[in-house]
């Protein structure tokens, strides 16, 4: 047979079995799942071998009360950096995990369910008005966090979320001109779009891809909290 002919064969192969596991795996969702460490990167899922603890943070929900560590122990977290305004990443993102949380409550009866958290990068235009509006039109469960800017970035540092300031703030700080300039608030804002993971310590615990989708959010997180 031909070398190349043999790749593929065997490449569909894998691929055909990888579906299966995961098909299997969702059917007898139920039950508790442990997925390999190399299962769950194929899901799209990492789990670090020593948690991150966090250093002390502190910003403001949605409904105006101070956020800060405390709020992440005692349950599992799942946390996304977004903003209101964004046209694609974060609605999407938002909606696989209204999905997958509205399964998970329907499942469990709403027991041990993870905290859904956003936190704005854009906290010129994010408001907490705005934000509650945003978060509740996903889920009335959902927190949205905000905070002033440098706040915001300390805490992505802490969590490796790679993201661009918004217009205002890189105004601000360019030392070539004498004041800041007005920005446009027509703007986006560039950010990576992982979800991170927080286990009922207030550690970060891993994350998940971007690109991940209800079903696998369901596989990892079940796997992640069996394995805790």
């Amino acid at each position: 047979m031909d070398k190349n002919i043999r790749l593929t064969v065997i490449l569909s192969l894998l691929f055909v079995a990888l579906v299966f596991v995961l098909t299997y795996f969702r059917i007898t969702r139920n039950n508790t799942v442990s997925l390999s460490p190399e299962v769950l990167r194929e899901v799209g899922a990492l789990v670090y071998e020593a948690p991150v603890v966090l250093q002390p943070f502190s910003l403001v929900d949605h409904r105006g009360q101070a956020f800060t560590q405390e709020q992440l122990k005692g349950h599992w977290s799942l946390i996304f950096f977004g903003f209101t305004s964004c046209p694609d990443i974060c609605p999407l993102t938002l909606t696989e995990l209204s999905q997958f949380y509205r399964q998970l409550k329907t499942e469990s009866g709403g027991a041990d369910r993870p905290q859904v958290i956003m936190v704005s990068v854009d906290p010129a235009r994010d408001s907490t008005e705005k934000m509650a509006e945003y978060m509740n039109s996903f889920h009335e469960d959902f927190v949205g966090l905000s905070g002033p800017y440098d706040d915001v970035a300390a805490l992505a540092r802490q969590l490796f979320v790679s993201h661009e300031p918004p217009p205002v703030v890189a105004a601000a700080d360019d030392h070539h001109v004498g004041h800041a300039m007005p920005a446009a608030q027509d703007y986006l804002i560039d950010h990576s779009g992982n979800i991170l993971i927080i286990n009922p310590e207030g550690n970060y615990h891993g994350f998940l891809d971007a690109a991940i989708q209800d079903p696998e959010i369901s596989l990892a997180f079940e796997s992640i909290r069996a394995d805790y």
